[in-house]
Formats: structure tokens, C-alpha cells, sequence
């Protein structure tokens, strides 16, 4: 009997072991089960992107910004969110919070603190209605990496491939699990950056000016005369950056940088032949002008035949006399012209980053001027000679900075995401143009120009003295109506005293500088002016 015992027992024994043995072996496989299926659930805010600034450190890109709240799907999560959420948003949200899964919602630019619920990122848009300089800063593909401008020309430091992100553990579903700690991800990752010469007020007071004095198609620099950074550059028609596609066949070629571009210059170019003539001592030169003149058979002319009668430089200047111009070249001859417009950098390309490149436009051959014609049509800046706005900085500049200046450049420095500094401008050498003499004796010429002759509207408020030279240039276009298109200028510097400022303008299609031009110049001078008095 006792036998019998003892064999049932340990037959129950070893049931109750083997039932034992497959419980634990059920709960180990669900428990890793579980684990086998766990996994992050993530909520992006946006790319990261290295920062393009301008010469005081503020944003040229990403300036504006939301903050994105990633949170659990908690009563403690949900009540913080109640006090910056609308009665729609909230409600939407409680809902998605049914579910079980993380949430995430725009609250603008309030504020929450942060707990172990939730956390708040900071996604910023690369461009927005306000962004400025357009055409220099390019734009992103859809896979954000550069297309154009510095966005491309630096691409490979501002591009990170990254994005910033909360993650959360959760399981198959997506619902987040009990206990999980929310990880922020690439808040501080460490980027490339641009920093450029463009100063974001002087940029925005030119695009403003722009506008208000409706130059549809054309643009305007300003150059800081003593270093050559480019303070500003803008070009029209402007456009917005998630609207590519709706340009391409645009009339107008808003993606033009029409401030690169080379176009007809006409009578700002008397500037550059008035100083060769001044440097070699005709500074006295005078001329009869009866309206017009005939050089080998073909009749040159002033604006509407007007005789100017007896004149010197500076009155050829107010006026813009053509026939004074032709007879003072002749005087002067093409190989002293041609060498100080080299010396000018005109005829050559400006190279500002990698792809973004100022076109080197038309300065006629020496054999090509020995046609009596063309060299009378180069003497006032006309025939096939053309120009750039920033090769016309460097030549005002010249005449601004008593015959030297630094050629013009946009990029301050580069830095890796290491805070290495790739690149770095170091101020380089002044080229030398012109005489000291020579310029004394030619910046009250221009400022004339503005005082007494056809510049005087862009004459400048609080009694502040500026220089500069109007120009009307023809370009061989006709529009439908048969009326040729001219392409209108100013170039000037202020102070005239003490320069620091060198501006041209341009506008495609205009009546004369002096009406389209002068104005929009005296606009984003007294501006500056200002902005230096408020600063």
C-alpha cells in the first residue's frame, strides 16, 4: 500500500513539474514576444539645416518658426495642452489621444514647460513671405538639398541629412507604452554656416524702395565703398520659393538675378571717360555743342537735339551731353580709356561664391574702336559695350575712394560643423585706378550733378551731399508698339564728402534715369541715413 502511495506521488509530482515547466516556458515566450515587438514611434518636426547669416549675425534663412508639441497620450499631457489649444484643436487632440499613440500639435509660438509627458520642438521654415535676397540666398529641392544660389554653392556644409525628432516606445500599433521616456533627437546638432556681407536692414530698406517705386524688372546694389562688401542685392521681379514650377515660363524671368546680369550702360559711363580725360590734364577741356554731330556720316545726337552750346566737363555731365563726350574721347583716345576701364574690372567676371557669378559683359576691342562709329558710341557708353551693376560700384567706388577700391565680395566666412573656419575673406588689396588729384577735381562734378543738373531728384534730405550720374541706354529692342526699350540708370555714392555708401540702380524698360533711377536712389540713401542715425 505504502508502495502505491509513493508511486502516485511522484507520478503527481512530476505532472505538476512538467505543467510547471510548460507555464514558465509559455510566460518566457509572451514576455519575449513582447519584446520582439516593441518599437519607437517617432514624431518629426523638421530638416536641420546650417544657418546662412548676415554681417551682424541675424538670419538670412529659417527666421521664422512654430513649436511642435510631441506628447503621450496622458490626462497630465492633455490638461497642459488645454491651456495654449483652441476648443477644436483640443478636442481633436483628446481624440487621437483615445488611441493610445503619441500626439503632436502646433501651438505657434506660445510657450509650455515641459514635462515628463511631453516635450516642445522648435521647427523652423527655411523661407517665408518675408525673406529677403531671394536670388542670392537660392532655394531646396525636394529633398533639401541646394538647387541655386548659396544654398547650392555651400551645400555641402549646410546640408545635414538630419531631422529633428521625438521618439517614444510603443508596440506594433503605434500605442506608446507605460513607463516609456520620450528621447529627443538631434537637438543638438551641431551644423555648418554662412555668414555673408549682405547687412539684413540694408537689404530690406533696398527691396522696400524697390517696390514703392514700382522697378518691375531691374534690381540695385549697395556696396560699401571702402571695403567692397555688398551690403544689399536685389533683383526684380522677386519670387517665392514654393512657387518654382509657376516661373519657368514667366514673361518677366523672375528667377533671373538681373543684379549679375550685363546690360547697355549709356551715360553713367561718361563718369569713367570724364576721369581719364581729367588724369591726363584736359580737366580744362571745353566744347561747342550745337545738338548733334556727324562722325563719318553718321549723325550722333543729345536727348531731343538740344544745343548745349559752349561747356565744360562738369556742365557735360549735368546735362549728359552726348557730342561733348564724343569730342572729349577722341581728345583722350581709346587705349587710355580702355586701359582704366580694365583697371574698373570692367570686361571681366566677378566670381562671389562657387556658381554665383557676375557676368563679365562687352568692353569693345581696341581694333574694334578703331571704327570711328563704334568709338563714338562707346565715348557715352553705348554699341556693343556692356556692364554689370557691381562692375559700376567699381567704378564709382574708384572715383568715391580718391582712385582706389576693393573689388566687391559676399561671403564674410565658413564654418563646418565643427566650428572649423573653411573659408574667410581677409580684405585683399585695393586696386588703383585713378589719381588722388583726379578725383578731387571730379567728385564736385558729380555732386553738381545732383545739385544743378538732371540728377536732382535724387537729392538727399537733412542736408546730406551725394554724387552720381544718371544714364538712359538704348538697347535696340522694340516692343509692340515699335518704341524702343531703354534700359534706365543711377550711380552715386553718399556721403560725397566722406563716402560709405556706393548704390546702383537699374530698371529695364524705363523713360530716363533721371525720372525711374534717381528717385529710387535718394529712397535707399536717406533711409541708410536714418538707420545709421537710429542705430
Amino acid at each position: 500500500m505504502r508502495k502505491r502511495m509513493l508511486a502516485i506521488m511522484t507520478a503527481f509530482s512530476l505532472l505538476y513539474g512538467s505543467v510547471c515547466w510548460k507555464m514558465y516556458k509559455i510566460t518566457t515566450a509572451q514576455a519575449e514576444a513582447v519584446n520582439s515587438t516593441r518599437k519607437q514611434y517617432t514624431i518629426t518636426a523638421g530638416d536641420i539645416r546650417g544657418n546662412i547669416l548676415d554681417c551682424n549675425g541675424e538670419r538670412l534663412v529659417s527666421c521664422d518658426y512654430e513649436n511642435i508639441v510631441a506628447a503621450k497620450p496622458t490626462y497630465k499631457a492633455l490638461t497642459e495642452l488645454r491651456k495654449v489649444l483652441e476648443d477644436e484643436s483640443y478636442k481633436l487632440i483628446s481624440q487621437r489621444m483615445k488611441n493610445s499613440t503619441a500626439v503632436s500639435v502646433s501651438i505657434g509660438k506660445q510657450e509650455l514647460d515641459e514635462n515628463a509627458d511631453f516635450v516642445v520642438m522648435r521647427k523652423y521654415f527655411r523661407y517665408d513671405k518675408q525673406q529677403v535676397a531671394n536670388h542670392i540666398i537660392g532655394y531646396l529641392d525636394g529633398e533639401g538639398r541646394g538647387v541655386c544660389g548659396i544654398e547650392k554653392s555651400f551645400d555641402e556644409f549646410l546640408y545635414t541629412g538630419k531631422s529633428l525628432s521625438a521618439s517614444f516606445g510603443a508596440d506594433v500599433y503605434g500605442r506608446v507604452l507605460s513607463g516609456t521616456r520620450i528621447t529627443l533627437n538631434n537637438a543638438e546638432l551641431a551644423t555648418g554656416e554662412v555668414t555673408l556681407t549682405i547687412d539684413k536692414r540694408i537689404q530690406e530698406i533696398v527691396e522696400g524702395v524697390l517696390d514703392e517705386k514700382s522697378v518691375v524688372c531691374g534690381g540695385a546694389v549697395v556696396v560699401e565703398t571702402e571695403s567692397g562688401a555688398i551690403r544689399a542685392i536685389a533683383s526684380r521681379p522677386d519670387f517665392e520659393t514654393d512657387r518654382i514650377a509657376d516661373y519657368i515660363n514667366d514673361k518677366n524671368s523672375p528667377l533671373l538675378n538681373r543684379a549679375l546680369n550685363a546690360y547697355s550702360v549709356g551715360s553713367v559711363f561718361k563718369v569713367l571717360v570724364a576721369a581719364v580725360a581729367i588724369e591726363n590734364g584736359l580737366s580744362s577741356f571745353s566744347y561747342n555743342c550745337n545738338g548733334s554731330v556727324d562722325v563719318d556720316g553718321t549723325a550722333f545726337s543729345c536727348n531731343k537735339n538740344t544745343p548745349h552750346g559752349k561747356i565744360d566737363i562738369t556742365k557735360a555731365l549735368e546735362c549728359s551731353c552726348n557730342t561733348f563726350f564724343i569730342s572729349l574721347a577722341e581728345a583722350v583716345g581709346a587705349d587710355k580709356i580702355l586701359e582704366t576701364a580694365s583697371l574698373m574690372g570692367l570686361g571681366q567676371e566677378i566670381t562671389l561664391a562657387e556658381g554665383i557669378i557676375s557676368k563679365a559683359g562687352v568692353l569693345p576691342s581696341k581694333e574694334e574702336l578703331e571704327i570711328s562709329g563704334a568709338f563714338a558710341n562707346f565715348s557715352f557708353g553705348q554699341g556693343k559695350f556692356t556692364a554689370t551693376m557691381l562692375q559700376l560700384t567699381n567704378m564709382m567706388s574708384a572715383v568715391a575712394g580718391k582712385g582706389k577700391y576693393h573689388k566687391p565680395y559676399l561671403v564674410e566666412k565658413v564654418t563646418d560643423a565643427e566650428g572649423t573656419v573653411i573659408q574667410s575673406h581677409n580684405g585683399g588689396y585695393p586696386v588703383y585706378a585713378l589719381s588722388s588729384a583726379t578725383c578731387n577735381k571730379l567728385i564736385p562734378m558729380l555732386i553738381s550733378v545732383i545739385e544743378n543738373g538732371n540728377a536732382q531728384e535724387a537729392k538727399l534730405r537733412n542736408n546730406v551731399s551725394a554724387a552720381g550720374k544718371t544714364a538712359t541706354a538704348q538697347t535696340g529692342i522694340y516692343n509692340e508698339n515699335g518704341i524702343e526699350e531703354c534700359n534706365t540708370w543711377f550711380a552715386g555714392f553718399f556721403p560725397a564728402e566722406n563716402p560709405r555708401y556706393t548704390v546702383v540702380v537699374l530698371k529695364e524698360g524705363g523713360a530716363s534715369g533721371a525720372t525711374d533711377c534717381a528717385p529710387v536712389f535718394k529712397g535707399i540713401a536717406d533711409r541708410i541715413m536714418m538707420l545709421e542715425k537710429n542705430s
